[in-house]
């Protein structure tokens, strides 16, 4: 029994002497950890943690459309909105809604199978109004992050 406890205070007295600073440390001025300097923290990967921007109260939201849930996948995702209106609808409404709403736009790209409006938000950043097919012969609207 005497053995192991011999070996933690022989552990214990290397490891103290190894915490305390070299001299060569002291003389270059070097910090030291009794200078108030710490260790670098490790960081351990994490399960993709990221806090999606809110959108603004009041952002304008095509008549009749229907919130859909976020997936937890998309950070870049800001609302996502059915519609049972098809055709350019989304994209007529939000061309004149977003700048009346105060969202100047930046660009307008009109398609047949997804319309785009790049608009600047509130904070100046560019964020971008996609809509698209839906399954069930329903149109998706998009506010999300700009993204080339």
């Amino acid at each position: 029994m005497r053995c192991p406890v011999v070996a933690v205070f022989g552990l214990s007295a290397i490891l103290a002497a190894g915490c305390s600073p070299a001299e060569s440390d002291i003389a270059s001025g070097r910090p030291s950890l009794e200078e108030g300097s710490q260790l670098p923290s490790v960081v351990e990967p994490s399960a993709s943690v990221f806090v999606r921007l809110p959108l603004p109260s009041g952002f304008p939201v095509l008549p009749g459309a229907v919130a859909v849930v976020l997936p937890v996948d998309d950070p870049g995702l800001l609302g996502l909105w059915e519609s049972d209106q098809l055709g350019s609808a989304a994209y007529d409404y939000y061309r004149v809604a977003l700048p009346q709403a105060g969202y100047p736009i930046v660009g307008l790209y009109p398609g047949g199978e997804v319309a785009l409006i790049r608009f600047r938000a509130p904070g100046g950043e560019i964020w971008q109004l996609v809509a698209h097919g839906a399954p069930v012969g329903l149109m998706a609207i998009e506010v999300r992050l700009d993204r080339p």
